[in-house]
């Protein structure tokens, strides 16, 4: 048999094929090493936001209620008995009183005007905590003539005082205050001047001392002097 030749037509054409299946795998791997060097790293992972500190929740602090319930409760009331005084000298006195035993974290100091004894003692009875005490003023009898007919200067004058228990309406304590100064040098008072200004300011002392009485009187520790 005789040896058949190619030919060049046929050779051409698959010299043709094979150079476009090169061209396309050069194209392929061209294509994905440039989008494997343009991919931008993966990100890392972040971690999560730290949570804010925990506050401390404010300590709860006892109602109002109950601060009440944890306290004296003490009525302080004044009675008029000379006709011929003022009004204003009471009130500096409760005044003075009241001032004096609101310093003290153990009593809830409550205040009436112008009541006699007897409607006093009443409120006492009435009550199953409550402590009322009872003031009016006096002429000092070293004064009753100096004090004349018309009105009484207040120089003159002393606070008489009762404590009434609640409950019950008997006396737990009672005494007189005078008026005095501040204290000199070996617990001395120091004397100032009769005048109605001094006399006032005399006054409200008096009130502030028969707080201190109460205070005793019902076991309740002075507060500070100030």
């Amino acid at each position: 048999m005789g040896m058949k030749h190619r030919t060049p037509y046929r050779s051409a054409y698959q010299f043709a094929i094979v150079l476009c299946i090169c061209g396309l795998l050069l194209l392929s791997s061209t294509s994905i090493s440039q989008a494997q060097s343009g991919r931008k790293p993966p990100k890392p992972p972040t971690a999560p936001d730290p949570l804010p500190p925990k506050q401390e929740e404010p300590p709860i602090k006892p109602s109002s209620d109950q601060d009440k319930k944890n306290k004296i409760p003490v009525k302080v009331v004044w009675h008029l008995q000379t006709v011929n005084l003022s009004t204003m000298y009471p009130r500096i006195v409760q005044d003075g009183c009241l001032d004096r035993l609101s310093q003290s974290g153990s009593v809830q100091a409550g205040a009436a005007e112008d009541l006699n004894r007897k409607q006093a003692i009443d409120i006492a009875k009435g009550s199953t905590d409550t402590y009322v005490l009872w003031f009016e003023l006096e002429i000092d009898v070293a004064d009753i003539d100096r004090a004349g007919i018309g009105g009484v200067p207040p120089q003159y004058l002393y606070v008489r005082y009762e404590l009434y228990t609640p409950g019950t309406g008997k006396t737990k304590s009672s005494g007189n205050v005078y008026q005095r100064g501040a204290r000199g040098p070996g617990g001395m008072p120091v004397p100032l001047p009769r005048s109605n200004g001094s006399a006032e300011y005399l006054l409200r002392n008096c009130g502030r001392e028969m707080a201190d009485r109460v205070m005793d009187a019902i076991s309740v520790a002075r507060p500070p002097d100030r």
